[in-house]
């Protein structure tokens, strides 16, 4: 699941995400708008719209080893 910027990108599955809910080496990311994200996301995701991830990824993503996946739909 993770992946390095020179290796492709990986897709993962909604029940993957669900059986890792709560893994502290996973990192859900939300890149809606922060009004999206309000009206709903899935628990425990970070809010990180496209137009400030630069600005803020370091910050609110601190853990280099850290998996990450990146969401821009409701979770169903």
């Amino acid at each position: 699941m993770s992946s390095t910027p020179s290796e492709s990108i990986d897709h993962v599955s909604r029940e993957e995400i669900r059986a890792r809910l709560g893994d502290p080496s996973l990192a859900l990311v939300d890149v809606l708008p922060a009004e999206a994200y309000a009206s709903g996301h899935i628990p425990g995701s970070i809010s990180l719209p496209l137009a400030q991830i630069n600005e803020w990824a370091r910050h609110l993503l601190p853990d280099p080893s850290q998996e990450i996946v990146v969401y821009c739909a409701s979770f169903t």
